[in-house]
C-alpha cells in the first residue's frame, strides 16, 4: 500500500506513515491541495518555516496507463500568495510511485544547502555545498556523474537559491533533459528550505500496486486506441505544441508586443512548421521526443544549432510566444537560447518571457532586442539588480519600472492566449485558484464543440467551469494535459468510462459515471477554500483593466465578460 514520505529538513530525518483517510481519494494536484489545506496555515509566509513543499504522483502514477507520469508539486505560492500546483513531466513521478510513495512532504529548513537521496533502502542526506553558484545544466551533469544515469534529479538553480518569485524546480527526463515545474515560484519555496537537490533511485522497485491487472490492461488498451490517430494528437506528434503558433496567429490571439496586438508579422519564422523544417536539417536534433516513459504522444523536441550543438529540450509554444512574438523577437534560435538561459537559472519561461516584454515597454530594452534579452536573463545567475528583477517575473518587473500594463492575475503572468479573443480562457485566467494559467482550464473552439463562440461576452462561465473541473481531475489522476485534452475533445462516453475503469482497476473500487467531474469539483473547492482563508477575494479574480479597455484586433474586441458572470464560475 502506498504511503506518505515525510522529510524533516530541520532534523534531517525521514519517516513513512499510512495515508490519512482525508487524503486517500486524491493524488497529484488534489493531494497537494488537500495536504496544504490540512497542514499549512493559509496566512503563513510562503518562504517561512510553516510552508511545506509537496511532491505527489497522480492516482494513475507508476502504472501502465498512457501518459500518466506527471508530477504535481505543491506549496503556498510566494507569487500568488495562494494555493499552487506546478505540474511537470520527467521521470520523478513514476519513480516515486514505484517506490510506493503517494506523496513526499518536505518540512522545515536545513542548516545548509542539502541534497536528499530517496531509494528503496531509505533516505539519506548530504551537503550540496559543491553545487553552490552552478546553473541547472551543470548541476544535473555533476549529480548524474555522481549517482549514475538510472536516477531522477530534482533541483533548483540560482533563482531558487535567491528566492526569486519566478523560480522553478527542474526535473530530469529518463534521458536527462530538463522538464520544469514552472509556475508560481515554487523553486523559491524549495530554496527557502535549503533543499538544493533531490535524487530518486527506484532500483529494485516495481510498478505501483494494481488491484485488477486484467481490467487495467483492457481499459488502457481502449484509451490508447481511442486517442491514437486523432487529429489533435497527430498534430502534436508531428509539430509538438509549437503547432499552436499559427493557430493563434490565424485567430488573432497570439500575444504580440506585450499583448497590444494579436498577430506577429514574423510568426512564420517562429512557428512549429518552420521549426520542424529547421531541425530536420540539423544534426542531433529531434522533432519527436518523449519526456517520460509510457508517453504515446512524444510532443517534445530536442533543439540544436546549425552545427548540431544542443541548445534546449524542449521548446514549447508558451515559451515561443511569450519570449518571441510578445517581445517582437522573430529568431527561433535566439528564442531557444533565451529558453536555455531560463532553464539554467531555474526560472519560468512564461513569467520571465512576459517580464522581458514589460521591460521592453518600460524602456529597459528595445523591442525585438534578442541579444539584450538573453544577456538580461543571464544576469539572473549573476544576481545583478536587473537579473533579480527579471527573475521575479512580470508583476515585480512592471512595478519596478513603472509600467502600467502588466498582464498578470494574482501576481502570475498570463499564458500565451489573448483573453479578448478567447474569452472563456480569460475567465479561467481570472478565476482559477492557480492564477493565470492555461493548464488550469483552457477553453477553445473546435470540432468537438461547434456551437461555442470564444468572442461572445456571455456564456463563458459554464465553459470555464467545465474545463477547470476537467483539468483539476486530469492533474489529480496524473495524466498529461495533452492526453487529457484528447480524452475531452473526442467527446466519447466510452473513453470517459475507460478512464474511470482504469482507476477502478488500480484502486479496487467502483466509481460513478460522474466521477471525473466530481473529482475536479472537489479539488477546486479545496483550493478556493485555502485561497479565501489566505485573504484572496473575488477582487483578485479579475483581469488587468487594459484587457477590458483597450480595443483589440480587426473586430475591436475587449474582454467584456461581466463581473457577475465571472463571479458565477465558482460557488464559494
Amino acid at each position: 500500500m502506498a504511503r506518505i514520505l515525510r522529510i524533516n529538513l530541520s532534523a534531517l530525518t525521514a519517516t513513512t506513515e499510512e495515508v490519512p483517510e482525508a487524503y486517500r481519494k486524491f493524488g497529484g494536484r488534489g493531494l497537494t491541495a488537500c495536504i496544504l489545506d490540512h497542514e499549512v496555515p493559509p496566512t503563513c509566509d510562503p518562504l517561512g518555516s510553516e510552508n511545506k513543499l509537496i511532491w505527489a504522483p497522480g492516482l494513475m502514477g507508476g502504472t501502465i496507463a498512457p501518459c500518466s507520469g506527471r508530477l504535481s508539486v505543491g506549496a503556498k505560492s510566494p507569487m500568488t500568495k495562494g494555493v499552487k500546483e506546478a505540474n511537470t513531466g520527467g521521470a520523478m513521478s513514476q519513480k516515486l510511485a514505484r517506490l510506493g510513495f503517494k506523496a513526499v512532504i518536505f518540512e522545515g529548513k536545513a542548516k545548509e544547502p542539502t541534497t536528499v537521496k530517496i531509494e528503496k533502502t531509505g533516505v539519506s542526506f548530504g551537503s550540496a555545498a559543491s553545487l553552490a553558484g552552478l546553473g541547472c545544466y551543470e548541476i544535473i551533469e555533476k549529480l548524474k556523474g555522481e549517482y549514475g544515469d538510472k536516477v531522477c534529479i530534482g533541483c533548483i538553480g540560482p533563482a531558487g537559491d535567491m528566492r526569486l518569485t519566478a523560480s522553478s524546480i527542474m526535473f530530469t527526463t529518463p534521458d536527462f533533459h530538463i522538464r520544469v515545474a514552472a509556475r508560481g515560484g515554487l523553486g523559491a519555496v524549495m530554496g527557502s528550505k535549503n533543499l538544493k537537490s533531490v535524487i530518486v533511485d527506484d532500483t529494485g522497485s516495481n510498478l505501483a500496486e494494481v488491484k485488477d491487472q486484467n481490467k487495467l490492461k483492457e481499459n488502457v488498451a481502449a484509451l490508447t486506441k481511442g486517442v491514437l490517430g486523432t487529429h489533435f494528437l497527430e498534430g502534436l506528434r508531428h509539430l509538438g505544441t509549437p503547432q499552436i503558433v499559427m493557430i493563434t496567429q490565424t485567430a488573432g490571439c497570439l500575444p504580440t508586443k506585450n499583448f497590444t496586438m494579436g498577430q506577429f508579422d514574423k510568426a512564420e519564422s517562429i512557428c512549429g512548421e518552420h521549426m520542424e523544417e529547421l531541425l530536420k536539417k540539423r544534426a542531433n536534433s529531434k522533432t519527436v521526443h518523449a519526456c517520460m516513459q509510457g508517453c504515446i504522444i512524444s510532443c517534445s523536441n530536442v533543439y540544436t544549432d546549425e552545427n548540431g550543438k544542443f541548445i534546449v529540450a524542449s521548446i514549447e509554444y508558451e515559451s515561443i510566444a511569450l519570449i518571441g512574438s510578445n517581445c517582437l523577437i522573430g529568431d527561433l534560435d535566439m528564442i531557444a537560447r533565451i529558453n536555455r538561459a531560463c532553464n539554467d537559472a531555474g526560472v519560468d519561461t512564461m513569467d520571465v518571457g512576459s517580464a522581458l516584454a514589460v521591460a521592453m515597454e518600460g524602456g529597459l530594452l528595445k523591442w525585438g532586442d534578442a541579444e539584450g534579452a538573453l544577456k538580461l536573463v543571464q544576469e539572473i545567475n549573476a544576481g545583478t539588480e536587473n537579473g533579480r528583477m527579471i527573475g521575479s517575473g512580470a508583476k515585480i518587473t512592471g512595478e519596478k519600472l513603472g509600467v502600467k500594463r502588466i498582464p498578470h492575475v494574482k501576481g502570475q503572468a498570463l499564458s500565451a492566449y489573448d483573453p479578448r479573443i478567447l474569452k472563456g480562457t480569460g475567465v479561467t485566467f481570472a478565476t482559477s485558484p492557480q492564477g493565470a494559467d492555461h493548464t488550469a482550464g483552457i477553453v477553445l473552439p473546435g470540432p468537438h464543440h461547434p456551437q461555442y463562440s470564444p468572442i461572445e461576452p456571455t456564456g463563458q462561465a459554464p465553459e470555464s467551469r467545465f474545463m477547470q473541473q476537467w483539468m483539476a481531475a486530469i492533474d489529480t489522476l496524473g495524466y498529461c494535459m495533452m492526453i487529457g485534452m484528447t480524452f475531452m475533445e473526442e467527446k466519447s462516453k466510452q473513453l470517459h468510462l475507460n478512464m474511470i475503469g482504469a482507476l477502478s482497476a488500480v484502486a479496487g473500487e467502483e466509481y460513478p459515471d460522474t466521477y471525473v467531474a466530481d473529482l475536479g469539483a472537489a479539488v477546486l473547492e479545496i483550493e478556493r477554500k485555502f485561497n479565501k482563508a489566505a485573504g484572496l477575494t473575488k477582487e483578485d479574480d479579475r483581469l488587468p483593466k487594459f484587457f477590458t479597455e483597450e480595443k483589440f484586433g480587426p473586430g475591436q474586441f475587449v474582454f467584456d465578460v461581466s463581473t457577475q458572470e465571472i463571479d458565477s464560475v465558482h460557488k464559494n
